[in-house]
């Protein structure tokens, strides 16, 4: 099994979810995954840098609604190798994702800031639609109205982890696993990872 189908049960629980909110409002009112601008017409950051980005918006008066699973999904393994790095899987929600990178022992600042970068950049790169590829074909239940994008990511340091905590949006699993790809090429340049995580609560 890859980790991509490993993941699938947390993708599609989503995808679930955004159509059950869609369908509560008239086609003609429905927006899906927005991002939102300012009154000068600018896109408007979030605090990750990243422009907000909104699950489903009603047309006719601007109103935005957020997707938030009631419990967490699980995953279909508990662990799976990508490459040099062991991932360890626990249920969590796709748009509230916890991707904890764990170093054995203390890292160094500069190590463990290329890291964050190196979580801050995937997220950009899937916000722009780099996946959006790999997202389900058409024909897919719900998969024309979404866009295959990231939504954001908060990115920090908790002693020996860097945590990012993704809202993934209909970004598809094959991307985690790309970043799990690069994420064993940072152990085999820089500094091994003990393990990553992925999923579990996303604050602690």
């Amino acid at each position: 099994m890859t980790l991509a189908e490993a993941l699938e049960p947390l993708y599609r629980s989503y995808l679930r979810r955004l159509d059950e909110m869609a369908a509560r409002l008239p086609s003609e009112a429905l927006l899906t995954e927005r991002t939102t601008r300012g009154d000068d017409g600018r896109l408007v950051a979030g605090e990750d840098g990243l422009a907000l980005r909104f699950d489903v918006a009603d047309a006719r008066d601007g109103h935005t609604y957020e997707v938030h699973g009631a419990h967490p999904d699980a995953p279909a393994a508990t662990e799976i190798r990508v490459g040099l790095v062991e991932v360890r899987l626990e249920a969590g929600n796709w748009e509230d994702l916890p991707v904890v990178c764990a170093f054995d022992g203390e890292p160094l600042a500069e190590d463990a800031a290329d890291l964050a970068g190196l979580l801050r950049g995937f997220a950009a790169f899937a916000w722009y639609g780099g996946f959006a590829g790999s997202r389900p074909a058409r024909g897919t239940p719900g998969a024309d109205r979404w866009t295959g994008r990231a939504h954001s990511v908060k990115v920090e340091m908790r002693e020996n982890e860097v945590w990012g905590v993704f809202d993934l949006g209909t970004c598809p699993p094959a991307a985690v696993e790309a970043l799990c790809a690069a994420l064993s090429g940072f152990s085999e340049e820089r500094v091994p990872m003990a393990y990553v995580r992925i999923g579990g609560k996303p604050v602690r």
